[in-house]
């Protein structure tokens, strides 16, 4: 006997889909910006803050065309939906941030010997025009940040760009005033520490869901126990727990009851309890009535 409940292709809503899409062609603009800025003024903590920039177009843009596979209905070739197309787009956000990572991090260290000279004041002008528009973009997101890892996967773009915006600001500010040149390349290391830092738990729970992993926010062994003590029922195995997206934990097990027990009931109640305890909506149950000693039968 089973319990079947299809919860996929949730929605955010279509001002999270507004929200990305604003956000998006934001950094698109402000990319040109800052891109053609870092050039001009030889700045490599322009152009590291930059390649951040690109890769949060890149992230906002993987996560507008995840959200809306998301939200599309299962069908006879997509029985699970596609709550997948997310945690895709999150591994996919999360290896290209270390791809950048490696570019700034080379870079930044062939400068430390010989830092060149920067122009400093438009560096700090661009630099303070990147903080407010990823402030004003991780702002915006925010509120869907624990939605699901895609989007989590884009707020944390916009989050780390915000810190290495500032980064770039202080390096700005001390070109500026003092003349400090060694404080850009530095600044560019601080925003690749930045970029790992945040982006290592997104790929580590992104691969974890595609490995069909056990959710790291449920105990597998506790639902066990939980499942055996419910009156009649004798043992639980061939239980798995994983999930098809963020938020979408999927559970199967075999329950075996004693002879008398009521199945109906014991399926009942097996799925009352995922649902309100461990939240688990898509539940598959077989209860299977315990065998009787040989002696036993008639």
């Amino acid at each position: 006997m089973s319990s079947d409940r299809h919860p996929y292709a949730a929605s955010t809503g279509e001002f999270a889909q507004r929200a990305l899409g604003w956000a998006f062609w934001l950094h698109v603009v402000f990319l040109i910006v800052e891109t053609a800025g870092g050039i001009a003024t030889d700045s490599l903590a322009l152009l590291s803050d930059a390649g951040h920039m690109l890769s949060d177009v890149g992230a906002l843009g993987i996560a507008w065309i995840a959200l809306r596979l998301a939200r599309r209905r299962a069908s006879i070739k997509r029985t699970y939906g596609y709550g997948r197309a997310e945690i895709l787009a999150a591994l996919i956000n999360g290896l290209t941030l270390w791809l950048v990572v490696g570019a700034i991090f080379l870079e930044s260290i062939r400068r430390l010997t010989s830092p060149p000279e920067v122009l400093s004041g438009m560096m700090l002008a661009i630099a303070l025009a990147g903080l407010a528009v990823n402030v004003a973009c991780t702002a915006v997101l925010f509120r869907h940040r624990k939605h699901d890892l895609n989007l989590r996967g884009a707020f944390l773009h916009l989050a780390a760009d915000s810190f290495s915006s500032v980064g770039v600001v202080i390096a700005g500010l001390a070109m500026w005033k003092y003349h400090w040149y060694i404080a850009d390349p530095l600044a560019s290391l601080l925003i690749g520490c930045l970029i790992l830092v945040s982006s290592w738990g997104l790929i580590r729970e992104s691969v974890n869901i595609l490995l069909e992993g056990t959710p790291t926010h449920l105990n597998i062994e506790q639902i066990r126990s939980g499942l055996e003590a419910i009156e009649g029922i004798e043992a639980c195995h061939d239980l798995h727990l994983w999930m098809i997206g963020s938020g979408e934990p999927v559970l199967t097990a075999h329950l075996t009851a004693t002879a008398n027990a009521d199945r109906t009931r014991v399926l009942r109640e097996a799925t009352m309890l995922l649902s309100s305890l461990y939240k688990i909506e898509h539940v598959t149950i077989q209860v299977e009535k315990e065998k009787l000693p040989e002696w036993e039968h008639g």
